[in-house]
């Protein structure tokens, strides 16, 4: 390995992404990289020094935070954050790690020229009035399938997916424990897939559970054929993500964007931006209640045909924040007040949509 040596492609005329080299050796590896894309960051510099420029790094993730950084004291060049997932409330983390990411934050915080923050909710923790919010990464309008008004049916299963991991953050418990609080004669059908630390509690419980008119089949983990027939045949999606925990102040659930493309209704928790949002497009419930699930699935199964519209809104506003021209041009003005302290002329071109 030539120590200097990186992996490159480019986006467009102007872009190009760069993967440092690196070591897979415990206790190295974090050093490699902190020194590795630091030296890139030099040489990047020194190839553009002419060219308007900024440094965006990703999270506090400290392989990109500290490079950017000490890049910026340096150099003095606009320094963004891409804000989501943060570090301190991902429980996860190593203890250690977690306290010093949210050192560098603090001492970041005043260094800011821009941030893209994945929610509203994380401008609190943000100390820049230069900020966009991008909550669904980017979608090609071209390529999203059309999206009609939808028929839930009333002398068939309701089909309902679950996907997604299988952790107390995603809180796919907060959905077993409303299964007993489902008032229907309709037969209900619960389709789980995905995987991680509850699994086994999941199943435990599938086996335990006795309901004549609930049944409930867990897939594990699909192919990429599987999944997409799972999902192409749910009448109902549903996002149990907690919103009384801190991970939802600093992540948008992307499960919600990728239901939205499949045209079906979701039931969803009020996490991060969900309620900012919803101008009917979802059925929601409340402070991460089973009962309050329950109560939202109910009126589904009791009054289906007020939520046939759901879905469309759903898609109309994906398009409307997501696109990728709509997103875009957010980047480009938070970037352009960034460089030299006003809104400027887009970068965006027919180039990159066409790369995207």
């Amino acid at each position: 390995m030539k120590w200097f040596s990186r992996d490159t492609y480019p986006i467009g005329k102007q872009s190009e992404v760069v993967y440092p080299g690196n070591v897979d050796m415990k206790g190295v590896s974090l050093l490699v990289t902190l020194f590795t894309v630091f030296f890139q960051l030099v040489r990047w510099n020194r190839e553009h020094k002419k060219e308007p420029r900024a440094v965006v790094f990703y999270n506090y993730r400290l392989e990109t935070a500290l490079p950017a950084i000490l890049f910026k004291m340096l150099f003095r060049v606009p320094l963004v954050i891409e804000y989501e997932d943060g570090i301190y409330a991902v429980t996860e983390t190593n203890r250690h790690y977690k306290k010093i990411s949210v050192a560098v934050e603090k001492f970041a915080n005043r260094l800011l020229d821009g941030a893209v923050l994945v929610t509203s909710v994380l401008k609190k923790r943000v100390s820049t009035d230069n900020y966009t919010v991008v909550r669904g990464g980017t979608v090609h309008p071209a390529r999203l399938k059309p999206v009609q008004e939808v028929d839930l049916g009333t002398n068939r299963p309701l089909r309902v997916v679950y996907s997604g991991r299988l952790d107390y953050d995603r809180g796919i418990e907060i959905l077993l424990d409303a299964l007993p609080h489902i008032e229907t004669t309709r037969p209900l059908e619960l389709h789980i897939t995905g995987y991680g630390p509850v699994e086994d509690k999941l199943k435990q419980f599938i086996a335990e559970f006795r309901n004549d008119r609930i049944s409930i089949n867990f897939h594990g983990f699909l192919d990429d054929n599987d999944y997409g027939q799972l999902m192409e045949t749910a009448d109902l999606f549903v996002n149990t993500q907690r919103e009384k925990i801190a991970f939802s102040e600093c992540s948008f659930p992307s499960k919600v964007v990728e239901y939205i493309k499949y045209g079906k209704l979701v039931l969803t928790s009020g996490v991060s931006d969900i309620n900012t949002i919803n101008q009917q497009m979802f059925v929601t419930y409340d402070n991460d209640d089973p009962r309050s699930l329950a109560a939202g699935l109910n009126e589904i199964l009791a009054h289906p045909q007020q939520y046939s519209m759901y879905p469309v809104r759903a898609m109309e506003w994906l398009v409307s924040d997501c696109a990728h021209e709509v997103v875009a041009g957010k980047l480009d003005r938070v970037l352009s007040k960034a460089i030299d302290g006003k809104p400027g002329t887009s970068v965006y071109s027919s180039e990159s949509a066409q790369a995207e």
